[in-house]
């Protein structure tokens, strides 16, 4: 009997994933519900012209032509029946979609964003194998505070730390101030550079107050001390049960403040060596313990050279999606190509695709032929005005000058 391997990626996001530490800055839920269901979108650069994917909505069609011209992504696009949850929920609620999925072939992959309880729900009832792990195992391998004792187990350096709750969290600050002076607090559960607080002076410390005294749970903070950092390198794998796969490297790129924007292609560590070893060697831990699918995991490097282990995100990461489609459009070349993977670019207006084009401009967007351009993804955000990109280009100044012509300057 033939095996016939079919992949499906159902990025799905919902609130109670993304449980944040602190006050909810969540005005209009409403709002904040259809933007996640946006995200899945992404998931289109990770898929091939075969593999389906499962969408909320239909994306834009003149976006779906531009990426498919180049052979990223599939048109085989699935749409469950209900729209008013999120989308692992809308597809656990449609008995046809699920029924048609378990028709698709004998081999069936399910690559979520993160896995947990309703995905593991849809692999089970469609017979799928989860590139993903078990909901307990990814809620733990994501909890900021697990990190401490796996680096401790493993013998890794570990920041400057303390543990705190929501009722011990402020007295653990204004203690670890007074040695250190600036700090860090991270929520156990963050997303995206939200749950984190940078507290450099007073200022920042009253407004990190304000956030928590909201917070009636009772939450779990690391509060460390603030290094001062030369760079941010990210290393992506994906693990399978007997391999472990490495995506790539690149710098996150940080403002002053650390809120992330991108990362890019340019690394300028000079210890690669020991970031692979030591990544490698979390990978091989978490393998052990059961741990499947996507796995990010970032480092600092401090002034005074120590390297650091300061999250792991077993999901998803915003350059696992860049990654993989310049692994796909460059084959044998993609080492030498220089990129930028930029989040939440705000045009300020909403707009169709075309109409991006037209505003990025024709000569600056992505052509596979040159080989350089910016390639947008994200676009269902352009409705509110915004959407991400890859930079791609062979060197850092072609990108800065691509850069500086879509801003105007």
């Amino acid at each position: 009997m033939t095996t016939t391997k079919i992949n499906v990626f159902m990025h799905s996001l919902e609130p109670s994933a993304l449980k944040l530490s602190g006050k909810n800055n969540t005005k209009n839920v409403e709002l904040f519900q259809t933007q996640l269901n946006k995200y899945a979108e992404r998931a289109l650069f990770l898929a091939e012209n075969n593999d389906y994917i499962i969408l909320n909505h239909y994306p834009d069609k003149d976006y779906l032509d531009y990426l498919t011209n180049m052979d990223i992504g599939t048109r085989k696009i699935l749409n469950p029946t209900n729209q008013d949850k999120s989308l692992s929920e809308n597809v656990l609620k449609d008995k046809p979609l699920l029924k048609f999925l378990q028709t698709l072939g004998t081999e069936i992959i399910l690559h979520p964003y993160i896995s947990l309880k309703h995905e593991a729900e849809i692999a089970k009832i469609i017979g799928a194998t989860l590139n993903g792990s078990p909901p307990e195992l990814t809620k733990k391998v994501n909890s900021k505070i697990y990190i401490p004792p796996l680096l401790q187990k493993l013998a890794l350096p570990i920041p400057e730390y303390e543990i705190a709750n929501s009722f011990t969290v402020i007295n653990t600050a204004k203690k670890l101030r007074k040695k250190y002076e600036k700090i860090i607090v991270i929520g156990n559960n963050t997303y995206g550079g939200l749950a984190v607080w940078l507290i450099i002076n007073e200022e920042t410390f009253n407004a990190f107050k304000d956030d928590v005294n909201l917070n009636n749970l009772k939450e779990q903070f690391l509060v460390e001390k603030m290094y001062d950092v030369v760079c941010s390198p990210n290393v992506q794998y994906q693990i399978y049960p007997n391999s472990i796969e490495t995506l790539g490297i690149t710098e996150q790129i940080l403002d002053d403040k650390l809120k992330y924007h991108g990362n890019t292609s340019a690394l300028s560590t000079k210890q690669l060596d020991k970031i692979r070893r030591d990544s490698y060697r979390i990978c091989e831990k978490l393998q052990s313990e059961g741990f499947r699918g996507i796995l990010g995991i970032d480092f600092i490097e401090t002034i005074e050279g120590k390297i650091f282990v300061v999250d792991i995100n077993g999901r998803a990461n915003t350059s696992s999606f860049g990654l993989r489609v310049i692994r796909k459009l460059f084959p044998d070349s993609f080492p030498k190509k220089h990129f930028k993977i930029l989040s939440n670019i705000n045009i300020g207006k909403k707009a169709t695709f075309a109409e991006l084009i037209d505003i990025i401009g024709k000569k600056n967007i992505f052509d596979k032929q040159k080989g350089q351009g910016i390639l947008p993804y994200n676009t269902g955000f352009l409705q509110w005005g915004k959407f991400s990109a890859i930079v791609i280009a062979n060197t850092q100044q072609e990108i800065k000058s691509m850069m500086n012509e879509f801003n105007g300057e």
